[in-house]
């Protein structure tokens, strides 16, 4: 993203809660980072990273990168038997070197476990009618209850925030897997199955919790791990850009900018649901609003594709730019110089001031 004043451009790299989380987080609280070894979605060995505060005493772990949808190749995407295990590993590592805070990104998963893996790997059980819930989806609809008596003892000394992508209930019509499972290799039957599924598993989550989980903010997000935090953690949940901005310090750059620009790789009706360029276009809105005057900053959408066009103009983006020239094909729009050309080209014919 970059800010624009009289010609002068501030570069300001921001997540949402997704790929990227634990790299910009660390790097604005001046952290290091610290490798893991645990398993993606479909329980292979990997070795994963995760960032630690320069004081130690937060860890910034995000799901992509032992559940991330990247680790997975794409004839293999099957959201039945993706498990958040390897997420719960790298809870756990940070848990057992003593961290006093846990900051989770949720996005961008292979996985639409409600976040039970993640659970399982902290010392959580699922009881089913056939017994304890091994790792894995097979039963999840089956779940009846939770047992926590051997939990990570470190869990209770521990503060757990959950950093939400996007904003969807846990299940149902929008929700976590209806919304999501198709895209991480689920058919339309399947999506049904896990969301009856998911609903099953938010009954037995808000019994455990005493709190409904369904529509709590960010319960859906990264196939409902964000319920599972909040279930089993009491975890704090807020949406991730609006803390990165305020990490980087956005409102002091907004203080000499009038001009934003923002992007991403595919612009939808899912982008007002809390993705990074909603969050910038309503974190300057709130600006303005607090500075008064009149102010208007002037908030530009570029993506690579876009759809819902007037919807996105509707909620306030002053334009929405498709950057990818009609026919040209996803894999030659993704290289490096090709994208940079074209984003360049998006940028120098905008009429910014």
């Amino acid at each position: 993203m970059a800010a624009f004043s009289s010609g002068e451009a501030a570069v300001v790299p921001i997540s949402d809660g997704g790929e990227g989380f634990t790299e910009v987080i660390t790097e604005l609280l001046d952290g290091i980072y610290r490798k893991v070894n645990c398993t993606d979605p479909l329980g292979h060995s990997i070795t994963a990273e995760y960032g630690l505060a320069a004081d130690g005493t937060i860890a910034i772990i995000e799901t992509a990168a032992a559940s991330g949808l990247g680790l997975v190749a794409p004839e293999d995407r099957n959201p039945l038997y993706s498990s958040s295990f390897g997420t719960g590993e790298m809870m756990a590592d940070a848990l057992d070197s003593g961290v006093e805070e846990i900051w989770l990104g949720l996005g961008g998963t292979a996985t639409c476990d409600g976040g039970t893996g993640m659970l399982q790997a902290l010392g959580y059980r699922f009881l089913t009618p056939s017994g304890m819930l091994a790792p894995g989806q097979a039963e999840l609809g089956n779940i009846l209850e939770i047992e926590s008596s051997r939990r990570n003892k470190n869990i209770p000394y521990c503060r757990i925030t959950g950093f939400y992508d996007v904003s969807v209930p846990f299940f149902g019509n929008g929700g976590a897997a209806k919304m999501f499972a198709p895209q991480k290799g689920a058919t339309p039957e399947m999506a049904d199955a896990i969301d009856s599924w998911m609903a099953q598993l938010c009954y037995v989550y808000s019994n455990f919790s005493g709190e409904d989980i369904r529509n709590i903010p960010g319960s859906g997000a990264a196939g409902g791990i964000g319920g599972a935090l909040r279930a089993c953690f009491r975890a704090d949940m807020v949406p991730g850009i609006w803390k990165v901005l305020d990490l980087a310090r956005f409102g002091n750059m907004l203080d000499s900018c009038s001009v934003v620009i923002t992007g991403e790789g595919h612009s939808d009706i899912q982008t007002l649901k809390g993705k990074v360029p909603f969050g910038v276009l309503e974190y300057a809105k709130k600006y303005d609003a607090e500075c008064g005057c009149g102010r208007k900053t002037k908030v530009y959408l570029l993506a690579g594709k876009v759809s819902d066009r007037d919807q996105l103009l509707e909620a306030g983006f002053e334009d929405v730019i498709q950057i990818t020239p009609e026919g040209m094909s996803l894999n030659k729009a993704m290289q490096p110089t090709i994208a940079k050309a074209n984003i360049t080209k998006a940028i120098t014919e905008l009429e910014l001031f």
